[in-house]
């Protein structure tokens, strides 16, 4: 009887010390913002663009199927949170950024610097740290306004656009996550992808990638030099293919351009130092195939040779031409500085510090390994 009574007790005192959800957000209170492009408008002022899901028809008279549809709100303030703030005055729900998927960044704001936008996001225990990080070459507005097809929403759209990007070898995956401990330390800058709208065919083109010294945008990279930029810095992605000048002899133009598709890459950098001065050796190894080669004749060990030299010397250029942008822009997107700080770490702070990357020269070396010329020869 007594084990009876003193169980019922227990059971009466835990409801007393449970918490109840304090902390809950209603969906139906909540307007959740799938996408956000920021702005920088001639007053100095910043402009949000943002994106919301909302549902359109229903089972009703028409018998139509519900569906759901993005729509478009911009506001403007002082600074990026404040603007988003003033969404607040104009919609019936409570703005939630918790759930966003992709920040866009128009060109002239991110060329003032983009951590000032990125910091209220950064900050916030609920914040998006997972939303993927994108440049506009335009204004970010035009891209979260595109009325395109492939995707039901907007920001659904961007994020998958930016996912088959990344697989594709376009360009690094960053989050908020991951490229603001990048903007904070200033050892090592991000290369984020940069995004053209085109309004008339309401599509998103990608163009390259923009380079950033510390927290501002400093100068681009094309495709073709963006997918070396992913090689040289060691990242493996799967199927990267790459458009190669062979030659310009041909009389038929098509017949002076081969395609090759990246099966394997090995990338090591090494630091030479002599009197205090450093020296970064890129070197890169790369096992491709031919995926189109017009010109033929890929039964000839000669011809082949041949074909890897071309290849070899069209490459190696457009390696150079790689590392003579990224030092134009100062930005050290490959870790030269970082390398340089973990293994002379008195040479970095008696001058290495915060150097600009122009003043560290760097070199590349570029071996080719054809493994596989197509199934036809």
């Amino acid at each position: 009887m007594r084990r009876t009574i003193r169980r019922l007790l227990v059971i009466c005192c835990i409801p007393i010390i449970l918490t109840g959800c304090w902390d809950q957000r209603l969906l139906k209170e909540q307007k959740l913002i799938l996408l956000v492009g920021f702005d920088l408008n001639q007053k100095g002022e910043v402009t949000a663009s943002t994106a919301y899901p909302i549902g359109k028809g229903g089972i009703g008279k028409s018998n139509s199927p519900a569906t759901t549809k993005s729509t478009i709100l911009t506001t403007k303030g002082k600074t990026a949170l404040e603007s988003l703030l003033h969404a607040d005055f104009r919609i019936s729900e409570r703005i939630d950024i918790s759930k966003t998927r992709v920040v866009l960044f128009g060109e002239q704001l991110a060329k003032k610097g983009i951590y000032p936008e990125l910091d209220h996001i950064y900050r916030n225990p609920k914040g998006a740290l997972g939303a993927k990080v994108a440049i506009i070459q335009g204004e970010a507005i035009d891209a979260v306004r595109i009325n395109q097809e492939e995707a039901d929403l907007n920001g659904q759209y961007y994020d998958e656009f930016l996912k088959s990007g990344e697989a594709t070898g376009f360009y690094t995956n960053f989050n908020v996550q991951s490229v603001c401990p990048l903007l904070l330390k200033h050892t090592k800058d991000p290369l984020l992808p940069l995004i053209e709208v085109h309004k008339n065919s309401h599509r998103a083109h990608s163009v390259g990638m923009a380079l950033f010294n510390n927290e501002k945008m400093t100068g681009k990279l094309n495709i073709t030099e963006a997918k070396m930029f992913m090689l040289l810095s060691g990242k493996k992605n799967q199927k990267v293919s790459l458009w190669v000048m062979t030659s310009d002899q041909q009389k038929v133009n098509q017949e002076n351009f081969a395609i090759i598709e990246i099966l394997h890459n090995r990338q090591k950098t090494k630091l030479k130092v002599n009197n205090d001065a450093v020296t970064a050796n890129i070197s890169l190894k790369l096992q491709y195939r031919i995926s189109e080669y017009p010109k033929n004749h890929l039964t000839n060990s000669l011809l082949l040779q041949q074909l890897n030299k071309e290849i070899k010397k069209s490459l190696t250029k457009t390696a150079e031409r790689t590392i003579a942008k990224l030092q134009k822009a100062n930005c050290d997107g490959l870790g030269i500085e970082e390398e340089i700080k973990v293994h002379h770490t008195k040479l970095w702070e008696k001058k290495y510090k915060n150097v600009a990357l122009k003043e560290i020269p760097i070199k590349t070396k570029l071996e080719f390994e054809l493994i596989n010329s197509g199934i036809i020869n």
